[in-house]
């Protein structure tokens, strides 16, 4: 047994390195794409065309109409970003993953949005640290073992809070803030009590998931991280196919009965004052 588990962690390290190099040969050929946004990319064939995630698209597209910035933390190679330089944002760029960098670098560049857009090499949690990440590419996570990832394809990356490093410089903005850190939303969330409680709110939109990619696990601070969203007063939305409005009760059914009716992987977080079901309907 114990060597089969050897075998299967060496072939997925090895996966991973096969996949490294071959991203390298894509990346020497590359060619740049004009998206129906209307900006240039690279790097991911449903990104390039308009087909990524759709209906985060179009919510974004929304809040984008009434931002001034846009944080995006857990970057990847830029869609969102550029989707906000396209809208005429401000955007703070957080992506630690160097090959994602390459490709985020390379696509502000060909736009001219370099002035635009301030890239912070780094991840985001609830403090300053030094931490490792595993992983390559889309799917890299502070969280070992995440979507079965090697534990051997590690490396050590600096984080920091929200807080810290943005908390004064979005006070009185119009703020949309989106979060998908591969299953570390909570620690980065906990790193951000000072935005959470500006004026006016920021518009979020973060990925949070129960049990997907967890291999047989259950994301122990799925509830709470709706709470701290609840704790500062904002409501919250599912975002896909059958958008809803998701209250305390439906959240705590979810998690008794499994009725998953609603639940998606992305939620809008906004002021009640907000027609949430107007922002999250496609």
């Amino acid at each position: 047994m114990l060597e089969k588990i050897k075998n299967s962690l060496k072939n997925t390290y090895a996966a991973c390195i096969i996949r490294k190099l071959r991203d390298e040969l894509k990346f020497a050929r590359r060619r740049y794409r004009k998206t129906p946004a209307g900006f240039l990319f690279y790097g991911h064939k449903q990104m390039e065309t308009g087909n990524f995630e759709k209906e985060e698209t179009a919510v974004f597209t929304k809040l984008f109409s009434s931002a001034e910035v846009f944080v995006d933390v857990g970057a990847n190679i830029g869609y969102f970003t550029c989707l906000a330089c396209q809208k005429g944002l401000k955007v703070f760029s957080f992506e630690p993953i160097n090959d994602n960098l390459k490709y985020l670098y390379e696509n502000l560049r060909k736009n001219g949005w370099q002035k635009q857009v301030e890239v912070f090499p780094m991840g985001v949690s609830d403090k300053p640290d030094l931490v490792e990440i595993f992983g390559e590419g889309t799917g890299a996570s502070l969280l070992e073992g995440w979507a079965g990832v090697s534990s051997l394809m590690k490396q050590t990356i600096s984080v920091s809070s929200l807080d810290f490093l943005l908390g004064d410089r979005l006070a009185g903005k119009k703020a949309v803030i989106k979060m998908d850190v591969e299953g570390a939303e909570y620690q980065a969330l906990c790193g951000a009590g000072k935005l959470l409680g500006l004026s006016p709110r920021p518009m979020w939109l973060v990925e949070i998931t129960l049990a997907e990619h967890r291999q047989g696990a259950k994301n122990p601070n799925f509830q709470a991280t709706f709470e701290l969203f609840w704790k500062h007063g904002y409501e919250a939305y599912s975002i896909g196919s059958s958008p809803c409005h998701i209250t305390r009760e439906k959240l705590v059914d979810y998690l008794n009965t499994g009725n998953n009716i609603g639940f998606e992987t992305n939620f809008l977080f906004i002021d009640p004052k907000i027609d949430g079901m107007e922002l999250v309907k496609c």
